[in-house]
């Protein structure tokens, strides 16, 4: 059953009177009922940037890429994009490698994490562990459904486009839905910290793992 339907069969059943509340209303992939967050704001008042964010279950994330100039970030130099440097961080967040992102704060895998880190006051770096709450309640083909609806799937591999169902509004741009989580990997792989990512080519949500020091990602923040 597509959304469309959905909504059809919702307003039969239970009438016009809350129309208001449909417009937040939609269909999964399955044909079960999911409310669509609504987006709201706040403001990063180190340097007064305003960020959208959206509950997703019981977690509250920010709805884009981190935008704080923190010493040791950078902005994508722009080769590809077809934007400036300066462009790059204003449409897809600055870059961080993960000591940076961590502000010297130690590995948590914690729920929550309670690494503040890079993030504004009230919010913390999200733990290997939480990225895989948010993965679980938004269920089968997460990685859809947390994609922007400007993030093309491919269509040779039967991928489809970005649904942004939850308003996650991941941006299909340089390293953009490439995030740090607060959590390294084993003391083997102690460079090394775990990392969540989307690809146009793939419907679920990437768990890897990347160099700590030599690779600069995004960074999305969750609310304590």
């Amino acid at each position: 059953m597509n959304g469309k339907i959905c909504r059809k069969t919702i307003l039969k059943t239970i009438g016009i009177a809350i129309f208001a509340v449909l417009f937040y209303t939609v269909c999964d992939d399955n044909g079960v009922k999911v409310v669509t967050p609504e987006v709201t704001t706040f403001v990063d008042y180190r340097d007064n940037k305003t960020y959208k964010k959206v509950q997703i279950g019981e977690q509250i994330w920010m709805a884009e890429n981190l935008r704080y100039e923190a010493d040791g970030s950078v902005c994508y130099d722009g080769v590809g994009s077809g934007l400036t440097p300066a462009r790059n961080c204003e449409v897809y967040g600055r870059l961080y490698d993960w000591n940076t992102a961590m502000d010297g704060e130690h590995s948590s895998n914690a729920i929550p994490s309670g690494v503040e880190g890079v993030c504004p006051a009230g919010w913390h770096i999200p733990s290997d562990a939480e990225w895989q709450v948010l993965i679980d309640y938004v269920g089968a083909n997460a990685g859809t459904k947390l994609k922007s609806r400007t993030f093309k799937g491919n269509s040779e591999l039967q991928r489809p486009d970005g649904t942004d169902k939850y308003r996650f509004s991941a941006l299909d741009g340089p390293l953009a839905s490439r995030w740090w989580s607060s959590t390294e990997m084993a003391d083997s792989h102690s460079d090394e910290a775990w990392v969540r990512g989307l690809y146009a080519s793939e419907t679920y949500v990437m768990k890897g793992h990347s160099d700590k020091h030599a690779h600069f990602l995004s960074v999305r923040c969750v609310h304590d």
